[in-house]
């Protein structure tokens, strides 16, 4: 028998046993092709079950993970699966030391930026005194020996704003625009307004911060009024601040979404925000205040990946308990992110392609 009437007779076998048995909603995909049969890989939510703030990449053959640990170390997961993250063990890549930076870390993420040796990785992280001092959480940013995200690494800078050093700053986010860096943010000045800061360099400041989002839509203003966790997505041309909005002890802690219409990136006016939140709580699939998200590409590049935390209970609150969960998202017509709806944890999903 030729082998294209091999592959065609296990086709037929196939399609047999799936009509007798019945195919469960839940089995992995099957596909044929000339060297046989293959399965599309799946996974489930959570893909950490204590992991908050979470910052997800995929480079050379692995996936990366980073959350916040709420104490004196930064820690990374590895693996060459998503679902595999769900078991990988938890490795120590940095311990905090330094008086104005020791503990309670929170909201990391790190980026494979120009440094004066090369490509390296900048990770940056909020921190404070110990014991836990609010007043003191700052941002920080560490320098990785060579391009391996789990380092050796080495502390930096303290990323003070140079003028304005007068409150808390939290939740890092790299913007990369115009061949410019730029660092996003969010600091108390009644609120929590969102603000941008020109770099020189991945750790060095070029100037003061300047307010690019204040939360004024009631959508924004739950349990507190908070624009916090901004992160960068770009495609085609186009770059879009996704960003955190309400209280994060509450239900309705979702994602709102700036526009960048042109101009000078420092200037609010160069930024349009959507009206309406563009992922939020789903009250049928149990997700509850789903935010502070991150975005990672598939293995092949070709498809777009939102992670996030989230609770499984309205009661839910800013704490540890909130896991790390990942879906595929889609684009609009107008070139604009289409975010979808968060999906219930043990829901079976299609692993990122190329896996």
């Amino acid at each position: 028998m030729t082998r294209s009437r091999c592959v065609s007779a296990l086709v037929s076998v196939l399609t047999m046993v799936i009509a007798l048995l019945g195919a469960p909603s839940a089995a992995p995909a099957v596909a044929v092709t000339s060297t046989g049969v293959s399965r599309n890989a799946t996974f489930t939510n959570p893909i950490s079950q204590r992991g908050p703030d979470p910052w997800l990449t995929y480079y050379n053959g692995y996936y990366y993970l980073a959350t916040t640990t709420w104490n004196s170390t930064i820690t990374m997961r590895k693996a060459s699966t998503l679902a595999g993250l769900a078991t990988a063990p938890e490795q120590v890549v940095f311990n905090l030391t330094r008086p104005n930076g020791a503990g309670t870390m929170w909201a990391p993420e790190f980026h494979l930026l120009d440094g004066p040796n090369g490509k390296r990785w900048y990770f940056y992280y909020t921190a404070g005194r110990q014991p836990y001092d609010l007043n003191t959480q700052r941002i920080h940013v560490l320098e990785s020996a060579g391009t391996d995200p789990m380092g050796p690494y080495s502390f930096k800078a303290d990323l003070l704003d140079p003028t304005s050093d007068n409150t808390w700053e939290l939740d890092p986010g790299i913007l990369n625009l115009g061949g410019r860096l730029y660092l996003l943010g969010t600091y108390y000045n009644g609120s929590q307004p969102m603000f941008i800061r020109p770099l020189s360099n991945p750790w060095t400041p070029s100037g003061t911060r300047r307010v690019l989002s204040t939360p004024t839509y009631g959508w924004e203003t739950v349990g507190g009024a908070v624009n916090e966790g901004a992160e960068v997505l770009q495609r085609n041309g186009k770059t879009f601040i996704v960003y955190s909005a309400s209280h994060c002890s509450t239900p309705d802690y979702k994602l709102g979404m700036l526009t960048y219409n042109g101009g000078d990136p420092l200037n609010a006016s160069s930024w349009v925000k959507s009206p309406n939140p563009v992922f939020q709580r789903s009250n049928a699939n149990g997700v509850y205040g789903p935010g502070h998200n991150g975005f990672f590409k598939s293995p092949d590049g070709t498809e777009d990946w939102i992670v996030y935390h989230a609770n499984s209970s309205a009661g839910g609150g800013c704490d540890m308990n909130r896991s790390t969960r990942a879906q595929k998202f889609t684009w609009n017509a107008d070139g604009t992110p289409n975010f979808g709806t968060p999906v219930a944890l043990g829901t079976p999903l299609t692993a990122p392609s190329g896996e």
